[in-house]
């Protein structure tokens, strides 16, 4: 299990640095309901972009245009263009989303929520929710298989993947 949570995120790491913006960074600051735009040249803060409360889960879309963000506190995934730095959509996400992953057709997006114990299949291109899925207690990761057949889901307090 350690493996596969440091393989997790790895990859959560990997994910956030956009070939585009290679020498970029996202960083939520969940106290502060926002997130540090860091230049890993220099190691600066280059910017912060406000988010709903308490941000956590980050991803990018596959384009790398879009990152999305879950602000657990507000009960939604804030969708920011990274050209404009602005939030230009708000999706469903269900109780208290602390992480996600998007499927590789870059439109179902897999949401935890820790509070509920479920997963919430949003398409973000509709913003619908499509469905829920019964997991363990205080859901968390959630990463989904780069040909899209399989969703993993682990639950913090259940030490079970689903």
């Amino acid at each position: 299990m350690p493996r596969l949570l440091a393989l997790s995120c790895l990859s959560l790491a990997l994910g956030l640095v956009p070939t585009a913006f290679a020498a970029t960074a996202y960083v939520s600051n969940e106290k502060d309901n926002n997130l540090s735009v860091i230049d890993l040249d220099t190691l600066a803060v280059t910017g912060t972009i406000d988010t709903g409360k308490r941000p956590r889960g980050l991803a990018l879309s596959h384009d790398n245009k879009l990152l999305y963000v879950c602000a657990s506190d507000s009960d939604t995934v804030q969708v920011i263009d990274l050209a404009s730095r602005k939030i230009i959509k708000q999706l469903p996400s269900g109780a208290d989303p602390e992480q996600f992953a998007l499927h590789p057709n870059d439109r179902w997006l897999y949401v935890s929520n820790e509070d509920d114990a479920l997963v919430t299949v949003v398409d973000t291109q509709t913003a619908q929710v499509l469905g829920q899925i019964d997991v363990g207690v205080e859901p968390e990761g959630m990463e989904v298989s780069p040909d899209g057949k399989w969703a993993v889901n682990t639950s913090e307090t259940t030490n079970m993947l689903h």
